[in-house]
């Protein structure tokens, strides 16, 4: 069973790890939120804490609402914008094309009798199309974050564009794929440094620094703008972290 406290009419989730030393908050894309502990914190000091936290967190909370409103759902209609790696495609309805969906580099084709399926087709498409490309960006950072996965996996990911899982396995989020390439990249990097730093430490920022000099610039970007370019697969309107 999950370790919850309940503060103020809020529900926190508490993930204990032995090897963090310090007490961390989370909010994740759905609104979430995640106390991060030690295994030695008691339930007295947790709720102390995140007692002092309350003003950052209802914020939070407010700018997630703030950036549902504002996000942009498609219609899949002739003319419509689709991005991939942050370019601006259009999409045109065909009726005599044998797959659903086809891109030739300038244009996504959907066929006008799967148009009620449209989701799972884009999604399709930007896991076939994206997971060579991610793996071999991955690869072109790897050495200058001096960490390389194991593994690359794409898929959906729920609330978070990344993520770093056991064995050295790295997890992208589809959806990443329609970013523009330079968030793409502080993502990557953002998982890359969790090899070789789990917790977002100082020496995680450290490492952050080093390797990507801007990372808080493309991480604010990210943060305020992916919903300029993320519409396919957001079910609810809201984001997602890292």
């Amino acid at each position: 069973m999950s370790e919850t406290l309940v503060i103020a009419d809020l529900q926190f989730e508490v993930r204990r790890s032995p090897r963090r030393k310090t007490l961390g908050l989370t909010v994740d894309r759905a609104g979430e939120l995640v106390v991060h502990a030690p295994q030695s914190a008691s339930e007295d000091e947790l709720r102390r804490w995140v007692r002092r936290k309350m003003v950052w967190v209802h914020q939070k909370l407010a700018l997630k609402e703030e950036l549902a409103g504002s996000a942009q759902h498609p219609d899949f209609v002739s003319g419509e914008s689709v991005f991939y790696l942050g370019r601006n495609y259009r999409l045109r309805l065909v009726d005599g094309q044998g797959a659903p969906l086809h891109f030739d580099g300038q244009w996504f084709f959907l066929r006008r009798k799967d148009r009620h399926d449209a989701p799972q087709h884009f999604r399709q498409w930007y896991l076939d199309a994206g997971t060579q490309w991610l793996c071999k960006r991955v690869g072109t950072w790897q050495s200058r974050a001096g960490a390389a996965p194991s593994r690359i996996g794409v898929g959906d990911l729920g609330f978070r564009w990344g993520s770093c899982g056991r064995n050295r396995t790295l997890y992208f989020n589809w959806r990443v794929l329609q970013l523009p390439v330079r968030l793409v990249d502080y993502v990557i990097v953002h998982e890359l440094i969790h090899l070789r730093e789990h917790n977002h430490t100082p020496e995680f920022r450290r490492i952050l620094d080093c390797v990507l000099p801007d990372w808080r610039d493309r991480k604010s970007e990210l943060e305020s703008g992916w919903q300029s370019y993320v519409a396919f697969g957001i079910d609810d309107g809201r984001g997602a972290t890292v």
